[in-house]
Order: C-alpha cells, then sequence, then structure tokens
C-alpha cells in the first residue's frame, strides 16, 4: 500500500496506471502465446483426424484389391499403411512430421496420461492390423487376397473408432488450454478491475472526499456562515486549494442564502419544465411518425402519470351516445384498475366532461366516473377533458395514493397532454376518411374505365349484332359476312380492354417511379411484338405524377403503341417526352401507311379507340391530337400540364 502513501495524487495515479499497463502488456503477450499454442493444436488434430481418412483409404484398397490385383492399388495401400504409421509414431513419440499443408513442423512429445492411454491403444491396435495389410500386399493367389481382404476390412471399423478417440482426447487437450487460457483472461480482468478499484479510491479519498468537503464549505459560505473554518486535509493540491478557499472566506462578506434558494427553485422549475416539453414534444413525433392510436394513447397515459408523479392514469373515451365511457389505455398496476367503463352520468364527472381544462376532483364514492380507479388511489385525482371540434370524446385522469400529491401547476400539463391525445384521435380519424375516399376514388376510376371502354364496345356490338340480324333476313350474305368480321374484331377489342382493366387493377405504380421509368419499361415490354417500340425523353428533369395522372398517361401511350404495331406496317414504333413551354408532349410515331383520320372507316378498323384516348386526355385536362395521312405516317400526340405533387409524395429531394 506504499502507493497511497505519496503526497501527489498525480504520483498515485502514474503508479495505477503503469500496473496497469503492464497487466495489459502480459495479458496481449499470454493470449499471443496461446493463440499460437492452439494452432500447433489444430495442425496436431487435423493429422490425428488424417489418420482416420488414411484407415478409411486402405478399407477401399483392401476391397478393390479383392476384385482386382492391380499392383498400383498395392503401391498405394503399402503408401497409406507407411504415411499412417509415421504419423503414428510421430504423434506417440514426438519428432518430425508433414502436415497437410506439406509444411513439416515438429510434434511434441504427449504427456496428458489419457491423450497417451488413447495413443498406446491405436498402436496396439495397428500393431495387429498392419500384418493383414502386408499379407494382402503380399497375396498373389486371389483366395489369400480375399481372404487378407476381409480380415482388412473386419478391422477397420474398430481401428477407425479408436482413430476418433485419439481426436477427441486430443481435442479435449486443446480444450483445456482454451480452458487455461479463458482462467487466465479472467485473472487479468479481475486484476484490471482491481486497480480501476484503487484508482477509484485513490480518486475518492484524494480527490473526491476533499473536493466534496471544500464544496460543502463553499455551500456554507453562500449561505452566510463565515464562522466555520475551512480546514481540509489530503494531498498538496486539495491543501492549496484549501488554504486558497479560506482566504477567500475572509473576504466574504455578504450571504446569498437567498440567491442559492432562488437559483435551486428556478433550477428544480426549469427541469421540470424540460421533462414536460420534452413528453409534448415525444407526444407530438409519436403523432406524426405512424397512426397506430394505441401507442400514441398509451405513450399519453404513461407520460402524464410521470410528469405529474401519480400512481395511476387512465385514459377513456366516451361512447357514441354520450353515457358511457370506456377505458382505451392505463398506466397503472392491475390493482389499481376496478372496471374497464363506468357511467358518465355522474355530477363530478359532467363537470369534468364541461369545462376545457384539467382540475382536481374530490370523489369520494363508488359512483360515476371514478368506479375505474379504485379508492385507495383516489386520495389525490387530477382529470382532464379531451375535445374533438368543440366536442367532449373522453377525459385523461391520474390518481394518487397520498393525499396533495398534485400541485395546482400541473393542471396546464395535464391539458396539453389531453389535448395531444385529442390530436391524435382526430388523426386517426382524417386518416380512416382519407383511406375511405381514395376507395371511392378507386371505384370511380374503375366506372369510368368501363364507361369510356367496354360500354362503348358493347354498345357497337349490340349495333352491329342487330345490324346482321337485318342482313341475315335480307339475304345479303356478303355484307352479313363483313358484319360477322367486324363484330369479331369488336370482340377482341372488348377482350383487349378487359385485360387492360384487370392489368389496371393489378398493376402497382410506385410513387418513386419517374414517368420516364414507367414510359421506358412500357417501350420494353411492347417490344415483345413486332415493330419494336422505343422510347426517347428530352425531359431532363424526372416527372413524378401521382397514380391517377400516371394512369391517364401510360394507357393513352400504350394504346397508341398497339394501334401503330397493328395497323401501321412500320418497321419501329417511336415514343419521345419533350417539354412544350409549360406543359409536356407525348408523342408517339411510325412511318406506317397512315390514314385519313376524318375519313370514316372504310378498312374495317376499331376507331373508337381513339375517342377513348381523348377521354383519358380530358380526365388529364390535356388534349389529343392525331396528324395523319395515307402513306405518311401517323403521329398520335398527347399535350397536357403535369398537376404539382404534394409535398411528401415521392418528390425528388
Amino acid at each position: 500500500m506504499r502507493i497511497f502513501r505519496l503526497s501527489s495524487v498525480q504520483k498515485r495515479l502514474g503508479v495505477i496506471f503503469l500496473a496497469y499497463l503492464c497487466l495489459l502488456v502480459v495479458s496481449v503477450g499470454s493470449t499471443f502465446i496461446s493463440l499460437e499454442t492452439q494452432r500447433q493444436d489444430a495442425r496436431v488434430i487435423n493429422l490425428a483426424g488424417r489418420q482416420r481418412m488414411l484407415l478409411q483409404q486402405m478399407k477401399g484398397l483392401a476391397l478393390s484389391l479383392d476384385l482386382d490385383d492391380a499392383s498400383q492399388n498395392t503401391a498405394d495401400l503399402l503408401g497409406a499403411a507407411n504415411a499412417f504409421e509415421q504419423t503414428l509414431t510421430a504423434l506417440c513419440g514426438g519428432g518430425s512430421i508433414l502436415d497437410y499443408t506439406g509444411a513439416r513442423f515438429e510434434l511434441p512429445v504427449p504427456t496428458d496420461p489419457a491423450l497417451k492411454a488413447e495413443l498406446a491403444a491405436l498402436q496396439e491396435g495397428w500393431n495387429a492390423y498392419r500384418p493383414h495389410i502386408d499379407r494382402l500386399a503380399g497375396a498373389a493367389d486371389p483366395l489369400q487376397r480375399q481372404a487378407a481382404a476381409a480380415q482388412v476390412t473386419a478391422g477397420s471399423p474398430a481401428l477407425v473408432e479408436q482413430a476418433d478417440r485419439v481426436v477427441r482426447a486430443f481435442e479435449a487437450l486443446s480444450t483445456a488450454r482454451v480452458n487455461r487460457l479463458s482462467f487466465f483472461q479472467v485473472a487479468f480482468l479481475l486484476a484490471g478491475l482491481a486497480l480501476l478499484s484503487a484508482g477509484w479510491w485513490v480518486t475518492n479519498f484524494s480527490v473526491s472526499r476533499p473536493l466534496a468537503e471544500l464544496e460543502a464549505s463553499a455551500r456554507r459560505i453562500g449561505g452566510g456562515d463565515l464562522a466555520s473554518p475551512i480546514g481540509v486535509n489530503g494531498p498538496s493540491e486539495v491543501r492549496l486549494l484549501s488554504e486558497t478557499m479560506e482566504t477567500m472566506r475572509g473576504q466574504i462578506l455578504a450571504s446569498r442564502e437567498d440567491l442559492q434558494q432562488w437559483a435551486l427553485t428556478l433550477e428544480n422549475r426549469v427541469r421540470q419544465r424540460t421533462q414536460e416539453l420534452e413528453a409534448l414534444s415525444a407526444v407530438s413525433r409519436e403523432i406524426n411518425s405512424h397512426l397506430s392510436i394505441e401507442e400514441v394513447l398509451t405513450s399519453v397515459t404513461e407520460k402524464a402519470r410521470v410528469l405529474l408523479g401519480g400512481d395511476v392514469a387512465s385514459l377513456c373515451l366516451l361512447d357514441e351516445g354520450g353515457k358511457v365511457l370506456s377505458l382505451h389505455a392505463a398506466a397503472a398496476p392491475e390493482t389499481a384498475l376496478l372496471a374497464d367503463r363506468s357511467p358518465a352520468d355522474h355530477p363530478a364527472v359532467g363537470m369534468i366532461l364541461t369545462q376545457h381544462c384539467a382540475h382536481p376532483c374530490g370523489l369520494q364514492s363508488r359512483q360515476g366516473f371514478c368506479q375505474i380507479i379504485a379508492p385507495e388511489y383516489r386520495a389525490s385525482h387530477m382529470a382532464a377533458p379531451l375535445y374533438s371540434k368543440e366536442t367532449v370524446i373522453g377525459a385523461l385522469c391520474v390518481g394518487g395514493a397520498r393525499p396533495g400529491r398534485f400541485k395546482p401547476e400541473m393542471a396546464a400539463v395535464l391539458t396539453q397532454l389531453a389535448d395531444a391525445a385529442a390530436v391524435a384521435l382526430e388523426n386517426s380519424r382524417l386518416y380512416q376518411q382519407a383511406e375511405y375516399a381514395a376507395t371511392l376514388e378507386e371505384r370511380q376510376r374503375i366506372a369510368a374505365e368501363m364507361h369510356d371502354g367496354l360500354l362503348q364496345t358493347l354498345s357497337f356490338l349490340r349495333l352491329m349484332a342487330g345490324l346482321l340480324e337485318d342482313q341475315l333476313q335480307s339475304g345479303s350474305t356478303e355484307k352479313a359476312a363483313e358484319t360477322l368480321q367486324q363484330i369479331r374484331r369488336a370482340e377482341e377489342q372488348c377482350e383487349r380492354e378487359i385485360r387492360q382493366a384487370i392489368q389496371s387493377l393489378q398493376d402497382d405504380f410506385p410513387l418513386s417511379d419517374t414517368l420516364q421509368e414507367r414510359l421506358s419499361a412500357l417501350a420494353r415490354d411492347l417490344s415483345a411484338a413486332r415493330p419494336p417500340v422505343t422510347f426517347e425523353s428530352r425531359v431532363m428533369r424526372p416527372l413524378l405524377l401521382s397514380r391517377q395522372e400516371g394512369e391517364q398517361v401510360l394507357r393513352v401511350a400504350r394504346e397508341a403503341a398497339v394501334n401503330a404495331q397493328r395497323h401501321s406496317r412500320a418497321e419501329a414504333v417511336t415514343m419521345t417526352l419533350e417539354r412544350a413551354g409549360d406543359e409536356v408532349l407525348l408523342s408517339v410515331e411510325d412511318r406506317g401507311i397512315g390514314f385519313n383520320p376524318g375519313a370514316g372507316p372504310d378498312d374495317g378498323r376499331m376507331h373508337f379507340g381513339l375517342k377513348i384516348m381523348q377521354a383519358r386526355a380530358a380526365r388529364l385536362g390535356g388534349r389529343l391530337s392525331i396528324l395523319s395521312s395515307p402513306g405518311a405516317g401517323t403521329v398520335v400526340q398527347l399535350r397536357w400540364a403535369p398537376a404539382r405533387r404534394p409535398a411528401g409524395e415521392g418528390d425528388p429531394a
């Protein structure tokens, strides 16, 4: 304990640090030596494991010699036997040997009694097994080889088992060394903890306690106690500081007691207010981060109990009729809750639910609202109503087993927490309304798809069916055949519209994909048919559209490209996206046979698909134009002004 008699704290800590450094060096050195020993053990275990493979190899060669007397098999058998014997000799008595990598290393002489016993047993088994191998290698007569091979095969399992026991013995020895290393590491850890404890002792008794005494003296001076002298014993540094403070004590003439008390009160108030703000901020983050109303209400209830220092807190919501309060969240032991609901017609409850602020409750009966909280937790009780759009929807309550538990200023905190819970409930309600509105919008979109596409096709089929009936009755078979072809093409159009409608329900339009990416993917999909479709974007800024807007643009592009593939007889179809002032221009162009857009359908083609594209353009607030003439190709252009996406819906950073 010489180090604790040194006068300087720096010297004491220096000695402890030096001892800790030495311990660290010894620990690292012992770990390095142990790792090297484990590496050698691994090589030895690998050699021992190789013995088992050699035995299995000898057994396989013996079986092959039983069927074939090839000299190469005999040489391999003798080579495996010699390798086994050399390795066994080295394992039993030590010596130089080649490992599995071809490197030579020295095997130590085994000293462990259990290992030596297993090696001796393996040596004894090998001594009895080796003559069978020699007889098998030297046998010329097939019957002799068969008998010798049978003896080799029969003796192999026992010898393999003994080789496995040798491997396990080596592994046990290596494990014991690892355990010893673990023991030393634990010992080094304990020694290090002891040195740390010594450092803590030196720091505590040479620095912390003297400084604590000096701090106490300073507090006495600040409190107006100038009669008590300052005399703290300790190291030289502490004594110098004590003498300096003693000199300063004589210079203090005024008391600071009131100032300290005021500062302490202010500090506590700031700390409490900080906790309140942190709790309210945490609740706000939870409300904004997710819409799990159960988690938010549970968090609000727990924070109300902690901030107000209560023993129990509960959050109840009114039913639709406003007659029953149901428990939705609680932070309390099981014994603190009597039920999960209670009537809301108690007079005291009415007072709580009609005032938009928190206030103490003096409920002493088992009636009304306080049927939820056990009487022993109602010695102190405070409640605040939950308001949503000037309508009361529930109450947030805290209770305590000790009277006078809650200070009057706590009412504002409870009111703010109740307002936060009401905001969370309102957010959840709005989210549900938004989901319902999105469902209605999707239904309207599907209805529009059916009206613009399927309904028109079916109307055309009904018209053509009537025309076909008249033609058949009048005997105009050629016209009836043409009408029948038109009906068949209309049926194909109807089938395509149905497939597109199904695909629109199954397709996922990720908000993170740009319009350029979607059009490029569409071109790749359509290029599976001939002619191929290529896409070129001349708009550098990525365009992120809403789901509905993106669907309409893609449907127009698909319809125009498919029409060009089917009817244009062009070698290629090109989609181009470019800017036209504040608008975006999508063009689908082919250099095919073209047609007259103003003329009637004289080729039997279904031209009312163009009306569907025009209807989609109208939904976008844009316009569709078709530029074509016979022999000059066709250009379909969609021009529209993209709607601005609301913030947070995939806008590029």
